[in-house]
């Protein structure tokens, strides 16, 4: 899942590449004697911390239960195209174009509108990467939101049938 997000972050990685805040923070770091490097080191690394945590809490706060279909619908549709799954779903043209447009208005919105701030200073703290992290923390949540669902958990839970938990307990217990 981490490479589909990054994937689909990759124009959005270049826009933000371009602002003006990475380049002026690396800027900084590269005219710093060794010695000095060393001593913000450490102050460094807890407000990257921070603005990744921030950026991250707006997401998930900020989408709402149909935003995180949207995405979760998303991400199935992508995953849908490789080999191994795509003879078990079919996802025409048409819909495959309905749910692209509707993740990229809950990308944008997140994004432009209710998460600006923290994506500027994550950027500019993190580059580029924070994007992706953060959105693989709001993927996970969407994803556990739908796998909470009654018929889901009751569909996964078919796979009890079939497991040996005799072997998974030896294996638990053996030295």
């Amino acid at each position: 899942m981490k490479t589909v997000m990054l994937t689909a972050m990759l124009s959005l990685a270049a826009l933000a590449s371009m602002m003006p805040a990475p380049v002026s923070a690396a800027q900084p770091q590269a005219a710093t004697p060794a010695p000095a490097r060393v001593a913000p080191a450490a102050p460094k690394a807890v407000p990257t911390v921070r603005a990744q945590d921030a950026l991250t809490k707006c997401l998930v706060e900020s989408s709402s239960p149909e935003d995180k279909r949207i995405l979760v619908k998303w991400v199935f549709a992508v995953i849908a195209q490789h080999p191994d799954i795509a003879s078990m779903t079919q996802i025409d043209a048409a819909q495959r174009l309905v749910i692209d447009r509707a993740a990229a208005g809950v990308f944008e919105k997140l994004l432009a509108e209710q998460c600006a701030a923290p994506l500027r200073a994550a950027v500019k703290q993190s580059g580029t990467d924070a994007i992706g992290r953060s959105f693989q923390a709001l993927g996970t949540s969407a994803a556990t939101d739908m796998l909470q669902n009654p018929q889901v958990m009751s569909s996964g839970a078919g796979l009890l049938k079939h497991l040996d938990m005799q072997r998974i307990l030896i294996a638990l217990i053996a030295p």
